[in-house]
């Protein structure tokens, strides 16, 4: 990128944003109860902003307590007792170098049971979310204009606070997205009916606020450019509604999206495209004149340049991006690209905890949501640290170690490093997860561990090398159970890196993640797979948007899905199961791929037992249990911190 134009200024409203990089609102649960701040999540915000983004825009924020409240924990203000606390919260953004905007939100049809114990949720019409399942109530002409009013009073208290905008949250199904949509809103007053009708409450919503907060403060408008559901919004009805109010907002917010097209589109797994909707904004583009326009959802550095190059955006948002990697933005300015961590879009910490309602986690970025206690410092006292086992949960180990100010030794017995990381990332869809373990070397690369290929770590050598601390990171072997004829089968890693030895006709045996994911690279390639799996459903370990996700792309490859199907002969022309009723069934095949999942190494991780004392010697990763990336490099930065003594 020669002349980076995601590192432009830009005017948006009485603002120069220093760049295009604004971070996009993702709930975090780092909120009280309450929805007032906490010091975890000025911390976790600040981060961002010393990252360099132009703009921050805090997470859905909530303006009453009577239906407002979206989830368990969200962020609050309803009342002129929060401002404090997002004083403070507008403080360590804007002293960091970012513009403060605080997205303010209506739950609508999708608040949380949970959220408002025995208050029933509210809409514009009694018409219930498929994915909520509870039946709102219709709100009354004088309750909606009490609403209206609520996020003017919102607005006027964020600006008291020391924000330097709003950004109005019209999209993903929540109450002011239910009323413009003919999917939800079915009322024939004067906030139902024709399109104007319907678009009457975030009007009133936009001119209310601008009348508490001055032509000077940033107004932003967030909508889903497509509902993406029969008989929802079109991005043919929001661009006629962006015309409508480009005079009296300073941004649209193009997102996607409600809750029942959440997992393949609202949040976009790995399984799905990246930048799977700059033609919305675009769209958007090419109808406003008189605002800026943001793009977003699962772009990267390079994708973001594209976006504005191609004049389909103004300013790109990154959600998930940044919570990876904090400083993506300044590494983009000073072209450190291969020096930027990218989100795998795994969903395991981001959503899979929204959904227990518990703080924010990132798989690959252990310090997110807890950026005050995860800071990497010098370490009390230095110390020489092995670690055993090039993988991924190896590679973080030593990583992190090296920047504590340990003499580091890392020893892998292959002449690669990534263990079965390398493998599992072969696939197409499994691009960004690719690029975690390209980082990962290229950091260990870069950094000053003693890196020792191709070597075996005997406990001699161990011994030889005087650890005073041992990091075992031994990873895991394929499961192979004593079926009759599984030597007739391949295993996983050869389907995945050596797919022409698989035939046409293909029976992957086991749908964990495993197995699923081989089968979907199979099958996208143009091969006819079944899956044969025992238990009653596939991928039951991943993350339910990603769950979700994984079943649409298989049905799109055409994979056959077997469950309750336990695999009782393995022949070089297919396999036999026996049903939950006892009965038989042969299935053809050309080749029997066994996906039975990974089993820790412990015969090999014992080898090292007496090396070090207990409380210096440490196994992580799938050297424990074949588990996923989040165990792995939270492990490794939980082993490191012990070591330094800072746990």
């Amino acid at each position: 990128m020669a002349e980076c134009k995601l590192w432009t200024p830009i005017q948006v409203g009485s603002y120069t944003f220093k760049n295009r990089i604004v971070m996009a609102p993702m709930e975090t649960r780092l909120s009280t109860p309450e929805g007032d701040t906490t010091k975890e999540m000025c911390d976790y915000y600040a981060e961002r902003a010393k990252g360099g983004a132009a703009a921050i825009i805090v997470e859905n924020t909530f303006v009453d307590t009577i239906a407002a409240r979206s989830s368990l924990v969200s962020s609050g203000l309803y009342s002129d007792h929060l401002i404090a606390g997002k004083f403070k919260l507008a403080e360590a953004i804007k002293d960091n170098g970012a513009v403060a905007i605080l997205q303010i939100s209506h739950g609508g049809i999708q608040a949380s049971a949970g959220a408002v114990p025995g208050v029933q949720c509210v809409g514009p019409s009694p018409v219930a979310s498929k994915v909520v399942g509870r039946m709102p109530r219709e709100l009354s002409i004088e309750e909606i204009e009490a609403i209206e009013d609520a996020f003017a009073q919102a607005a006027r208290r964020a600006k008291q606070a020391g924000f330097d905008g709003v950004e109005i949250h019209g999209a993903h199904g929540y109450l002011i997205c239910s009323f413009l949509s003919p999917y939800t809103n079915k009322r024939t007053d004067k906030y139902g009916g024709s399109f104007e009708n319907r678009a009457r409450f975030p009007i009133n919503i936009i001119r209310k606020i601008r009348e508490q907060v001055g032509p000077n403060f940033l107004v932003g408008y967030r909508l889903s450019g497509e509902e993406k559901v029969e008989g929802g919004l079109t991005i043919k009805d929001t661009c006629g509604f962006g015309q409508m109010i480009e005079d009296q907002v300073d941004y649209i917010h193009v997102s996607v999206g409600i809750y029942e097209t959440m997992a393949t589109w609202m949040i976009s797994p790995l399984y799905c495209p990246q930048a799977p909707i700059v033609d919305l904004a675009s769209a958007m583009k090419k109808a406003v004149t008189k605002t800026k326009v943001i793009a977003v959802n699962a772009l990267n550095a390079e994708l973001g340049e594209k976006a504005l190059e191609n004049d389909d955006a103004d300013l790109i948002a990154y959600g998930r991006a940044l919570l990876a990697d904090p400083q993506l933005p300044n590494k983009i300015k000073s072209g450190r690209f291969e020096d930027i961590l990218p989100c795998m879009r795994g969903h395991e910490g981001c959503i899979s905890l929204f959904f227990a309602g518990c703080p924010i986690r990132c798989e690959v970025n252990p310090p997110a949501g807890r950026e005050g206690t995860y800071q990497i410092c010098e370490a009390r006292q230095k110390k020489n640290v092995v670690v055993v086992g090039g993988g991924l949960a190896g590679m973080e180990a030593a990583r992190v170690a090296e920047l504590y100010g340990h003499k580091v030794t890392l020893i892998e017995m292959s002449n690669m490093l990534g263990g079965h990381f390398i493998e599992a990332t072969i696939p197409k869809f499994k691009a960004e997860a690719r690029g975690v373990l390209e980082w990962e070397r290229t950091q260990i690369a870069k950094s000053g561990v003693n890196v020792m290929m191709n070597t075996e770590a005997t406990s001699e050598l161990v011994k030889e090398l005087q650890p005073d601390a041992l990091i075992i990171a031994v990873g895991s072997d394929y499961i192979l159970p004593e079926i009759p004829g599984i030597e007739a089968a391949i295993g996983a890693e050869t389907a995945l890196m050596e797919p022409e030895k698989v035939g046409v006709k293909a029976i992957v045996i086991g749908g964990g993640l495993v197995g699923a994911e081989t089968a979907l690279y199979l099958g996208q390639m143009g091969k006819e797979v079944t899956i044969l799996e025992q238990l009653d459903l596939i991928v039951p370990e991943d993350e339910p948007l990603s769950q979700i996700a994984i079943g649409v792309e298989l049905e799109t490859a055409k994979v056959k899905i077997q469950t309750g199907a336990k695999v009782v002969n393995i022949a070089k022309d297919g396999a036999t199961y026996k049903d939950k009723d006892g009965n038989h069934h042969e299935v053809e095949a050309d080749t029997v791929i066994a996906a039975f999942g990974l089993g820790a190494r412990k015969a090999v991780a014992a080898k090292f037992d007496g090396i070090c004392s207990d409380s210096s010697t440490f196994i992580i990763g799938d050297a424990v249990k074949g588990r996923k990336i989040f165990d792995c490099m939270h492990e490794a930065w939980k082993a490191v911190r012990k070591i330094s003594g800072v746990m």
